[in-house]
């Protein structure tokens, strides 16, 4: 899993600057790709289940996914868990 930094574009306009973000980026064949990642967002943000998110990695790929699942751990009341999964390739 790759680690980069991204911006998140969310469809709330209450985007995020500077996020880690851990991609995994796999080619299951026939010029189709799929990818999927984490990261940890301040619990503050409210990321949802099946939010959809823009990602604009470092490396200048773009990509669309949608939020697959979140975890909040009552020792770390701050942070959130986000796991996503890409809609499309990244590109």
């Amino acid at each position: 899993m790759a680690s980069h930094m991204a911006s998140i574009e969310r469809t709330n306009r209450k985007d995020l600057a500077d996020v880690e973000v851990h991609v995994d980026l796999t080619e299951p064949g026939q010029g189709r790709q799929s990818w999927s990642g984490k990261f940890m967002s301040r619990s503050a943000d409210g990321i949802l289940p099946n939010e959809r998110l823009t990602f604009t990695l470092d490396t200048g790929q773009k990509g669309t996914g949608r939020v697959s699942e979140t975890l909040f751990d009552s020792r770390h009341p701050d942070a959130t868990m986000v796991h996503f999964t890409g809609i499309g390739p990244l590109g």
